[in-house]
């Protein structure tokens, strides 16, 4: 029963972040990305902060962390805040499907920044799944002609591509010291909020979320981003977290599904096959990787509870 427990937490963690693209672009209707980002942030902190005391959490122990843990936290709060940033930009702009398909390139950037960074040795799927993930960023560009580049902002695609790097690099940092879950969940958001806010008040000005873009940020900020994080960090203290991750990979078909339904965005074949490649893609980088020791003791030790 515990291991179905696991996968349940998983499931609800894909179906929510599902709406994310389509949530997305309902609460910027009346705000920019700068302004939606800030106060989505700011309801996720509250969010965090709340579920951490109902859970048992002292809240002297989630407010008051060593200096150093601090200062780390503070860099994967500023790389959550461009990640989101740049893919909220992006969805506000460009066709949902094609800034999707490049959203979720960032395991094979996972693999690539471990091989860099920290030496890892890759694997011969690792170097299949890097190889498909560009063809799959490629194709989206192009729309399946590769002679050219067919999206109507490829700028906006660049940016989102930039913003899974962001979350990649804050994927494989945060495996490099073990912290409880609430405490760096409510860190990484207060953080975020604050470069969050630095950027809002240098490229915008302060939109308090009313009207139409009231309900996709309470939305976003409780459910989608706050809460849903310790869902995931639930699902990822199975012990076969890498099997459970790879469901992951059923959250951008229903995202898919929502943006072409809600929106009615171009139903175009050619991302249909990047979204394909480049979930194969992220399932044998995340499969390869669950197969090293090593790797699983460090997300274990990420995720202890």
């Amino acid at each position: 029963m515990a291991k179905y427990k696991y996968i349940i937490y998983a499931f609800s963690c894909v179906f929510i972040w599902s709406f994310i693209p389509s949530i997305a672009r309902l609460g910027q209707k009346e705000m920019d990305h700068f302004q939606y980002l800030f106060w989505s942030n700011v309801l996720s902190v509250l969010a965090v902060f709340v579920v951490a005391l109902i859970m048992g959490r002292n809240w002297k122990k989630l407010l008051y962390i060593p200096f150093p843990v601090m200062l780390n936290v503070l860099i994967l709060g500023a790389l959550d805040c461009f990640f989101y940033l740049l893919l909220y930009y992006g969805y506000s702009i460009e066709n949902g499907v094609a800034v999707l398909v490049i959203q979720y390139s960032w395991p094979l950037m996972i693999i690539g920044l471990s091989f860099f960074l920290f030496k890892e040795r890759l694997s011969i799927r690792q170097m299949i799944g890097i190889v498909m993930g560009f063809m799959a960023v490629v194709i989206t560009f192009t729309k399946g002609n590769i002679t050219e580049i067919a999206v109507e902002h490829p700028q906006a695609l660049f940016l989102v591509f930039s913003g899974s790097f962001c979350f990649a690099l804050m994927s494989v940092l945060s495996r490099q010291f073990a912290i409880d879950p609430y405490i760096s969940t409510l860190w990484v958001f207060i953080f975020s909020t604050l470069v969050s806010a630095v950027f809002m008040f240098a490229f915008s000005s302060i939109n308090l979320p009313v009207g139409d873009a009231l309900m996709p940020t309470l939305l976003n900020g409780i459910i989608l981003n706050g809460i849903s994080y310790i869902i995931w960090f639930k699902a990822m203290s199975s012990p076969d977290s890498h099997k459970i991750a790879s469901i992951l990979f059923l959250s951008p078909v229903l995202s898919m599904m929502w943006i072409i339904l809600f929106f009615g965005d171009a139903f175009v074949p050619a991302y249909v096959m990047g979204l394909v490649l480049v979930i194969i893609s992220g399932l044998l980088c995340i499969r390869a990787k669950g197969n090293d020791p090593e790797g699983k003791k460090s997300m274990d030790d990420l995720i202890e509870d």
